[in-house]
């Protein structure tokens, strides 16, 4: 009887330790952000500024003839995205353009070899010079808004501000994923099926383990068919409760009533 006790008791702290540190973590998490993203903004503090209503664009001279690109398509859907998602950013949002690739990665701690269009991290946005990956010979306007990286790296922005860091990774995944089709259009790897689509543990648990496209995939169409079922209204209540320190299945039975992982497997 006092084995069975003494494990109880064991479990129990265990529970309520696991339910506070989500609080602190919540609770914690901006003023660790903060402090982070000042190591990010020292590593470019000689680089030029030019800002705009919402955003400042940290940049190098090779760079300057596409700042008022950035800082138009940027404005272009900040009144859009941040309606969507119930959320606008407290000052301005900066928004970092590299040239030099190498910096990027080492900046933001890519993997050597690693490369990326864009990268969101502790409440900075970073992005790779269009002169980097858009041919000279099209639409660079066109191409930058509807293939760049603003609008996503934008979206992981507004949900890392409201959830507090607090979200798996394929959640805001798909939630940027949304937000680019919701604002240009663009559909994941639309052409792209499988006969055994992944499983909420497999996304929330080894999804940089699994191939990329179909990861990516599959996060937004699940966060797609919550806001077809429920609204966007419920992708806005489940960040709030996320920013509370609910964990993301005890967020959607709060907005939906229903059981997640159930859910997702009802998503083909």
């Amino acid at each position: 009887m006092k084995k069975k006790i003494i494990v109880f008791s064991i479990a129990l702290i265990l529970l309520i330790s696991l339910y506070y540190a989500n609080k602190i973590m919540v609770v914690s998490y901006p003023y660790v952000r903060e402090i982070k993203e000042d190591n990010l903004t020292d590593n470019v503090k000689d680089y030029k500024t030019a800002q705009s209503e919402h955003f400042i664009v940290r940049y190098t001279p090779p760079d300057e003839k596409y700042v008022p690109l950035v800082l138009k398509i940027a404005e272009k859907h900040y009144d859009s995205v941040t309606k969507d998602l119930g959320h606008k950013p407290v000052g301005k949002i900066v928004i970092i353009m590299y040239h030099d690739p190498e910096k990027m990665n080492r900046d933001f701690s890519l993997a050597k070899g690693d490369t990326a269009m864009g990268i969101y991290l502790n409440g900075i946005i970073s992005i790779a010079s269009p002169e980097l990956w858009i041919s000279p010979t099209k639409d660079l306007e066109k191409v930058f808004e509807h293939e760049g990286p603003i609008v996503h790296e934008f979206a992981h922005l507004i949900v890392d501000d409201v959830a507090k860091g607090n979200y798996p990774v394929w959640f805001t995944e798909g939630i940027a994923l949304l937000e680019e089709y919701r604002e240009n259009g663009f559909v994941w790897g639309e052409y792209i099926t499988t006969d055994k689509p992944y499983s909420l543990k497999e996304l929330t648990y080894n999804f940089n383990q699994l191939d990329e496209t179909l990861a990516y995939k599959r996060s937004f169409e699940i966060v797609k068919a919550i806001t077809d079922k429920y609204g966007m209204q419920s992708i806005r209540e489940i960040l709030k409760y996320l920013g509370e320190g609910l964990n993301l299945s005890e967020s959607f039975y709060k907005v939906t009533g229903q059981n997640l992982e159930k859910f997702v497997d009802s998503v083909k």
